[in-house]
């Protein structure tokens, strides 16, 4: 292994690099998603692919290079495959991979950030080969049951509080979606958090902006926002909040005034 300092000088190269985590999202193509594609580069042998998920899916970038880094392999390489690319990668993976590098590798982890490769698609070209598409391959509306949604989701079913759990990419560099996959199971055997007046609707949420407080979930209309969230706490916040009315409060990162006036209608 080499030691603290060898790796990443200044002439090293992508072509340097034997492994390459591919960064991107579940909801591609089947035939195109992260998983198949690191499947079909590894075929070829000469380097290993190994994917990392920017969505639900998992394993998330820090998942993955812990491995590596269990396996010895102080090296890799990032490509961001997702199509389109989330504007905002550039902005925070690389200092969120460097502190990782620091507190887990202590600083022995030569990694880059390659460009995304949606820089070098020749998406017109991708656009007629779909407008070419055989005809059978065309899908007339026509043909479909006109809806706009299931049947049962016209009304608002009876709960008493709703969780916004965060999985924006900051929260799920930090494993945010192990932490709801957790939570939802626990809450799946609790009956009364299921159905009738003291239910609680668990639902997934985009970037809530206090990254740094990541994980992150907030519980309404209690106003309760919990973060730098674990197993343990995620247990008692459904335990203590959820089913008993009682907020966890050291865990709370902020707690959210609501004005109203002086006949208690919210302004």
């Amino acid at each position: 292994m080499a030691s603290k300092g060898q790796h990443g000088g200044a002439g090293a190269s992508a072509t340097d690099m034997s492994v390459v985590i591919l960064y991107g999202r579940a909801a591609l193509d089947r035939q195109q998603n992260v998983a198949q594609i690191a499947a079909r580069l590894n075929a070829a042998g000469e380097r290993t692919f190994v994917p990392a998920w920017e969505d639900l899916t998992g394993p998330s970038i820090p998942d993955v290079l812990e491995d590596l880094l269990k396996r010895g392999v102080r090296q890799a390489l990032v490509v961001p495959v997702a199509f389109p690319a989330d504007p905002s990668l550039g902005a925070w993976l690389a200092g969120a991979l460097n502190a990782w590098r620091l507190e887990h590798a202590d600083g022995d982890f030569d990694l880059r950030i390659a460009p995304p490769v949606e820089q070098f698609l020749d998406v017109a070209a991708a656009v007629e080969a779909a407008v070419a598409a055989a005809p059978e391959r065309l899908r007339p509306v026509a043909e479909v049951k006109p809806a706009m949604g299931k049947p049962g989701w016209t009304d608002v079913p009876e709960h008493a509080r709703q969780v916004f759990f965060c999985l924006g990419a900051r929260c799920a560099h930090r494993r945010a979606l192990p932490l709801y996959q957790h939570m939802r199971r626990i809450m799946k055997n609790i009956r009364p958090l299921n159905s009738g007046p003291q239910r609680a609707m668990c639902v997934r949420a985009s970037c809530l902006y206090p990254c740094n407080q990541g994980p992150l979930l907030i519980v309404q209309p209690d106003g309760v926002w919990y973060g730098r969230l674990d197993e343990t706490v995620i247990e008692r916040i459904v335990q203590e909040h959820l089913l008993e009315g009682k907020p966890v409060a050291e865990a709370i990162v902020h707690r959210q005034k609501t004005p109203t006036d002086d006949t208690g209608n919210i302004q």
